[in-house]
């Protein structure tokens, strides 16, 4: 019994490659063997033994020879049973609570037929869980209102993304903690004063003020890669972020963290690389019909129209008729343009001359300096710079026919019917974007929606895409006359050992003729 015991208790270890035993392996093979009962049992043994293993394995690389891979015990498809029965059971719970989302939520699936008729669909499936997952959002983050923005393509996940208003801020952005951009901050050299010479000067700010609860941060916006996972708030976009999203064309990689490695060198992660895209696609492609909006009329300025930014619904807003929405001249932009700076509102880069005061309004010498420094015609800014010329975009609510064409012959929108076996009052009208693909609005008997179906990208007519240049190589220095002075500035040569030898000799001859000097001094002192 013994010599039993051990020899089962030798079969059963396992191997270190494939954590298998053969007590066990042998067992399913005559199990198998005894519930099929081929006709040649001993000529299949092998083939039964390699199947039994590859239902347990993967098989890596078919090259390798033993190399097996161990299958997860949770699949992919399990892994998506467990997040939607867990949208299904909170969504069923709030009902019977009777725990209705406070804030406002379009109906999703009354959209969904709509933008279904134009030809963009997610899904029957899909597009129930998206509401879901949206009202349990609204639950969690206690939202004034959210609407389904879009879906934008990765390489290895999507983006569910959702545009929202409200909301505690108490939340920390995806992208603001992990994997920040290490900012290369200029090394500080103490350098001795000089009478008659001016101190370094300062390098100038050139970032520019972020848009807090206006413009491009009017809303704010979550992400997810599946449906069922906990959603993401985005970072507020920043106007450095827009204009660095301009100058390169990057695909999603379904991962916020990932540095975004390009050139021009893009200041963040895929977060802000995303909330950029975001930013850019909502202001050029989010329309609305004709008269819907008009502008606040305690906030508007007669003088700057192009200023204003704030709009309400028009209490006297007619429906327009289905047939009317075929024309481009009854779109209109909802969301203010983005100024080439990155912003919806334009400022001045260059600080004014208040800025640089003290407390009491005073001004210190080296500011002074630097103004005469800049009356002179200083690179770092003068009076030429402080005169720009502001940014000027079209204004809100600025009708499509007047977007700028993409090519010759070639609009920016495209504009058709749904249908053309039914009448016009009874099909939808599907508006889409040609500069970014993806976009997409659709009108139906006063009601409409905006969403984005599309890789993030912008089409570029047919034009490659050219990456900007690199900068200049750094110029030798060249001083200025009065620095300088008549004769100038000129580099001498090191010198050699040779120099120095000599050089330190003659220290020494010098140091030598002066010591009798000093002893016939003490001597006479001594005398006296």
């Amino acid at each position: 019994m013994d010599d039993i015991a051990q020899a089962k208790q030798y079969l059963q270890q396992q191997s270190d490659r494939t954590g298998v035993n053969l007590y066990d392996h042998l067992t399913d093979m005559i199990a198998q063997l005894l519930e099929k009962r081929p006709k040649n049992p001993a000529d299949v043994f092998e083939n039964v033994s390699s199947q039994l293993k590859r239902k347990k394995f993967n098989i890596e690389s078919l090259n390798a020879p033993l190399g097996f891979k161990k299958v997860a015990d949770i699949n992919e498809a399990q892994q998506n049973v467990h997040r939607f029965m867990a949208l299904l059971q909170s969504g069923s719970k709030n009902v019977e609570e009777g725990d209705e989302a406070a804030g406002q939520v379009p109906d999703i699936q009354d959209l969904a037929h709509l933008f279904e008729s134009a030809g963009v669909y997610l899904g029957s499936d899909e597009t129930f869980y998206l509401t879901l997952s949206i009202h349990q959002l609204m639950r969690d983050q206690s939202l004034q209102s959210a609407r389904f923005w879009g879906k934008v393509s990765g390489l290895k996940n999507p983006y569910y993304i959702v545009e929202a208003e409200g909301g505690s801020a108490d939340e920390e952005p995806a992208g603001e903690e992990e994997r920040k951009p290490e900012v290369v901050k200029p090394a500080t050299i103490d350098m001795p004063e000089f009478e008659g010479f001016p101190g370094p000067k300062k390098p100038a700010d050139s970032t520019l003020p972020k848009e807090e609860g206006t413009g491009c941060n009017k809303y704010t916006y979550y992400a997810c890669t599946a449906l069922g996972n906990p959603w993401v708030r985005l970072p507020d976009v920043l106007p450095e972020h827009i204009t660095a999203a301009r100058s390169i064309r990057k695909l999603m990689t379904g991962d916020l963290s990932t540095i975004i490695e390009s050139h021009p060198l893009f200041p963040g992660t895929e977060a802000h690389y995303l909330r950029a895209q975001i930013a850019r696609i909502t202001a050029a492609t989010v329309v609305c019909p004709l008269g819907y909006y008009t502008f606040d009329p305690e906030s508007a300025d007669e003088e700057h129209p192009e200023l204003n930014t704030a709009i309400i619904v028009n209490a006297e807003y007619e429906v327009l008729p289905n047939e009317s929405m075929l024309t481009l001249d009854n779109w209109v932009h909802q969301i203010p343009y983005v100024m080439p700076q990155g912003r919806t509102v334009w400022v001045n880069p260059v600080k004014s001359g208040g800025d640089g005061e003290d407390g009491d309004g005073e001004r210190n010498e080296d500011e002074e300096r630097d103004d005469e420094d800049d009356e002179t015609g200083d690179a770092t800014g003068g009076e030429s710079e402080r005169e720009i010329e502001p940014e000027i975009g079209p204004a809100l609510l600025t009708p499509l026919i007047e977007d700028s064409e993409m090519a010759a012959g070639l609009q920016a929108w495209s504009v058709r019917a749904c249908s053309r076996m039914l009448p016009l009052k009874f099909t939808p009208i599907h508006l889409r974007s040609n500069r970014w693909p993806g976009a997409h609005a659709v009108y139906y008997n006063g009601k409409f929606a905006c969403v984005y179906m599309g890789d993030g990208l912008k089409d570029l007519a047919g034009m490659p895409f050219a990456a900007p240049a690199l900068p200049a190589f750094q110029a030798e220095y060249v001083p200025p006359p009065a620095v300088a002075g008549p004769l100038g500035l000129t580099e001498q040569n090191d010198p050699s050992v040779e120099d120095e030898k000599k050089f330190e000799e003659m220290l020494k001859e010098k140091q030598d003729d002066a010591e009798p000097d000093e002893e016939d001094g003490g001597e006479e002192d001594g005398g006296d």
